[in-house]
């Protein structure tokens, strides 16, 4: 039992290690693609990115919470290991992605007609949406199979493709936003390649598994995709609210800060990934103290690394800003604040994990409901009053609101839970003694 354990604790090491380093590389390659676009184009330019990029991080969020998270709850379950139900996610995911991208090209299409001139360019965005969308379904079904070291391989792969892309477009002087969104859509089409490649013994198609397994996964993620909706509606309505107010210029400055406090959210992702399935699986092994245990460890562990970031952003936030250009430096301290944001809200994440544990995606609507009602209220009071700082101070209001109200809400479920698995042993005891 002891070796057994210990071997346990290895790989349980060996993949911690594993998951940050693909995170580390995933965000890197975020960031200093974000710096390049910055340092490439205009200010009022990358404000036009910033903005149409929360778009496509909308669409991903959608998809993460309609096709993967299903498929992550569900992937452990008996009757669910089938080559089928794989197969049945992939093709969700292929279709998702392919109505996004044709949606963008409708609306490019129509902008175009209506005089707009941002035709090209909403193509670029379609064809970086598609990739970008496959890429990430590639990663959600790898982390589920804890085949980190993989991922991390063909991660590294991706991210080096796209910087060189996008340094031989600045080398030869044809960068430009829509190269740029080409170049990062194209960067993940061979990784996903071989991924698909190495990994067709393990999924199968069946038409029939495909139409039964979405019916099964909508009705458990209908909830999830509406309260995820609400829940990253302010970080769309904030930059268009910010771009009214101080213009596509003070859209850029957010965008820039954002993209520095992206190591803070490169972090919780990266711990997430992790104990997202460690948080399913442990209640499946060992019950609701299992799970207990596995949610304090992650928000020990997040908590520790985001207050040693949040405290370099306040010390050292204008300094790192000046990689962007020196007209960023005097925003250090909106870097701190929205790295407090990060730190906020990531602990009602550690919380979601075990509301979807417990297959209790309806509840946590109403965390969402409370994070997208503070911020978009405090945003609309702050920002015209208090800038880009209102705007910090907004999306931190609401991930406290949507900490305690997921809290409270997974507080619930595990009373429930409890309660519920002592009338089974009661059962389970009563018709024993019938027996008798």
């Amino acid at each position: 039992m002891r070796v057994r354990k210990t071997g346990e604790g290895k790989n349980r090491l060996k993949n911690s290690l594993l998951a940050i380093a693909d995170q580390i590389v995933v965000s890197a390659g975020t960031f200093l693609s974000v710096m390049m676009v910055c340092r490439n184009c205009s200010n009022a330019d990358f404000g036009i990115f910033i903005l149409a990029w929360t778009i496509i991080q909308f669409l991903r969020t959608v998809q993460e919470r309609m096709i993967a998270a299903p498929y992550l709850v569900f992937a452990f379950r008996p009757g669910f290991e089938r080559k089928s139900y794989r197969g049945s996610s992939i093709t969700h995911q292929a279709f998702f992605a392919v109505l996004s991208s044709c949606i963008a090209l409708v609306v490019s299409i129509a902008a175009w007609i209506l005089g707009y001139g941002f035709f090209w360019f909403g193509v670029s965005l379609a064809v970086a949406l598609l990739f970008n969308l496959v890429r990430d379904e590639m990663r959600a079904i790898s982390y589920t199979d804890f085949a980190f070291l993989r991922l991390l391989i063909l991660d590294v792969t991706v991210v080096a493709t796209q910087l060189l892309g996008l340094l031989l477009l600045s080398w030869f002087g044809m960068f430009s936003l829509i190269s740029a969104n080409l170049m990062i859509g194209f960067g993940c089409i061979s990784p996903f390649a071989v991924w698909l490649w190495l990994t067709k013994s393990k999924f199968s198609f069946e038409s029939n598994a495909i139409v039964a397994d979405w019916y099964h996964n909508w009705t458990y993620s209908r909830w999830l995709v509406g309260s995820r909706v609400l829940g990253i509606a302010p970080t769309i309505f904030v930059p268009w609210l910010i771009a009214l107010y101080e213009g596509e210029e003070g859209t850029g400055v957010f965008g820039v800060c954002g993209s520095l406090v992206g190591v803070s959210l490169m972090f919780v992702t990266g711990i997430n990934n992790l104990f997202q399935p460690r948080t399913v699986l442990e209640l499946q092994r060992n019950g609701i103290r299992g799970m207990l245990t596995t949610i304090a460890e992650s928000i020990v562990v997040i908590c520790i690394g985001l207050v040693c970031l949040s405290t370099l952003f306040l010390f050292y936030g204008g300094d790192l800003l000046a990689i962007f250009g020196s007209q960023y430096t005097p925003f250090g301290f909106l870097t701190f604040l929205l790295s407090t944001s990060t730190l906020v809200v990531s602990v009602s994440t550690m919380f979601a994990n075990g509301l979807a544990a417990l297959k209790m995606s309806r509840d946590f609507f109403w965390g969402e409901v409370s994070c997208c009602i503070v911020s978009i209220v405090s945003a609309i009071v702050l920002v015209p009053s208090h800038g880009l700082n209102g705007a910090a101070y907004a999306m931190i209001l609401g991930g406290f609101a949507a900490t305690v109200v997921i809290g409270m809400t997974l507080a619930r479920g595990v009373r429930l839970y409890d309660l519920h698995s002592e009338n089974k042993t009661v059962e389970a005891d009563s018709a024993s003694m019938k027996s008798k």
